[in-house]
């Protein structure tokens, strides 16, 4: 089944998520990230690395949400003003701890990845109309949920490494 292997794709992108989160530093955790692989959203990538190991374990439940509200047919409402969202989070969770954004993510994977398995495998194909444009329910579960985690991961990884 298609929905399995974007549930274990995913719980395989938290699972080496949280162990980067794990593997940080003191130092590293207030590094600031770097854009990667490009600017996203028009935006540079000003926020700490903490802030960004944040933002990917709170996202995670409400991009999940919208796609389950998208595999249903029901229209999704605009996410709001990225930029304006972020620096938002990033002043709220400015002093976010290694331990709070792993207690987050170790509880939202379990439930992430059932609410994968649970879409229907006849809704995967299905195009519905994004605040992106077009795009089917499974191309949401690869680009967005699993995508999200994936680029943050390169930011921060980036940043490490410099």
């Amino acid at each position: 089944m298609r929905t399995a292997k974007f549930a274990e794709d995913f719980e395989a992108a938290q699972d080496g998520f949280i162990r980067l989160v794990e593997s940080l530093s003191d130092d590293q955790w207030e590094l600031v990230g770097k854009n990667y692989p490009q600017r996203i959203n028009d935006e540079d990538e000003g926020r700490t690395v903490g802030v960004i190991a944040h933002h990917v374990a709170e996202s995670g439940p409400y991009i999940m949400d919208r796609i389950t509200k998208m595999s249903r047919g029901e229209k999704l409402p605009p996410p709001g003003n990225f930029k304006d969202l972020n620096a938002a989070h990033a002043t709220e969770h400015r002093q976010c701890s290694r331990d709070e954004v792993l207690q987050i993510l170790r509880e939202s994977k379990p439930r992430i990845a059932a609410a994968v398995r649970a879409i229907p495998e006849d809704q995967l194909d299905q195009e519905r109309e994004t605040p992106a444009g077009p795009m089917s329910v499974a191309q949401r579960l690869e680009r967005v949920l699993i995508g999200h985690l994936k680029m943050h991961q390169g930011s921060i990884e980036a940043a490490v490494a410099d």
